[in-house]
């Protein structure tokens, strides 16, 4: 049995820059930081001449071309597997919460099925089979920042020209600013998803529907306030921080009608209220986890939001990306 282990995501800076119908015309750039938060996937050969899979549902097939789940099975067809398996997957948070889950996943599916293969894959492989896998053959509405952010792990600037390729860079931030980031971000599960690629579906429609000088404008901002805000935390002035997730959140609700709704406006504004610097939804928006930047009062804003029904989620940092955590053998 092959077990990986591919941490989730958060967005620093920049998010949406990567979106193909953006960062084909002008480049994107952004800040990712992959978190301990994590998709776990196991595959192991099956001694019957079956294909068995249990992820939200279960499915025992003769072949590949069966398959429901579309991300196992491009996976398995991209890799050329030839012999049935069993893949489990679990997942530490629900899926469309706006964490990466999808990529993470397609990752971690890569990983444990080269290390089964026995071949030595490079992260950056890792990340562009995937993005491949989600963007190329399903035709997915994303961009490539989770799939490298799960990879690669750590906090990186990532860079996209207008060709597609990508630059990873290690961002220089001291430990102790680290530290702070992990004790100042917190994360709270507002209790609804929404898929992805629905949102970003809809941000594409209405770029190619309007005029670039409108939709466009957005873009180029938020590239700019990712800039801004990898400055910030290289120096680390982390209030400033702060201040410039409020300036993006702002931004980005403009994108889009229901980039957010009634609900998270007032959670939000009751966060701001009781000491909150900044803040944003984390992922296409819509739902999934509220992210919030708070120096001071970090009890009280626990408490007024646990009020409201949102389920505080601690995290840290991941500087490790997708790993094979167990084999069988030397672990």
């Amino acid at each position: 049995m092959i077990v990986s282990r591919t941490p989730l995501r958060i967005t620093l800076g920049g998010g949406g820059t990567d979106l193909p119908f953006y960062s084909n015309r002008y480049g994107g750039s952004l800040i990712t930081a992959a978190i301990n938060r994590y998709v776990y996937i196991t595959v192991s050969p099956m001694l019957q001449n079956k294909y068995k899979l249990n992820y939200s549902k279960t499915e025992i097939v003769d072949n590949i071309d069966s398959i429901n789940h579309n991300l196992i099975r491009e996976c398995l067809r991209y890799m050329n597997v030839r012999n049935p398996v069993e893949i489990h997957s679990v997942a530490e948070v629900p899926s469309g919460s706006g964490l990466g889950s999808s990529a993470a996943f397609t990752v971690g599916m890569l990983n444990a099925l080269h290390y089964q293969m026995g071949n030595l894959v490079s992260k950056y492989s890792l990340a562009e089979d995937a993005s491949s896998i989600i963007m190329d053959i399903l035709k997915e509405p994303c961009g490539k920042q989770d799939q490298y952010a799960s990879a690669f792990g750590s906090i990186i600037q990532m860079s996209t020209n207008t060709n597609g390729k990508v630059t990873v860079t290690p961002i220089n931030i001291s430990r102790n600013t680290v530290a702070k980031l992990e004790n100042n971000l917190l994360m709270f599960y507002t209790g609804f998803t929404r898929p992805a690629n629905q949102i970003l579906q809809e941000q594409k429609n209405k770029a190619e529907q309007k005029s670039q000088d409108d939709i466009f404008e957005y873009y180029h901002k938020i590239k700019e306030i990712g800039m801004d805000s990898l400055t910030c935390l290289e120096s680390g002035n982390l209030k400033r921080f702060g201040g410039l997730m409020d300036t993006h959140w702002n931004l980005k609700r403009g994108i889009l009608d229901d980039m957010s709704n009634t609900d998270i406006d007032n959670w939000y504004s009751l966060a701001l209220e009781n000491g909150a610097l900044g803040g944003k939804i984390v992922g296409a928006g819509s739902g999934g986890f509220l992210m919030l930047y708070v120096e001071d009062f970090h009890e009280q804003i626990k408490k007024v939001l646990g009020e409201q029904g949102l389920l505080f989620t601690p995290f840290k940092f991941d500087f490790n990306g997708s790993v094979i955590v167990y084999d069988g053998k030397h672990f």
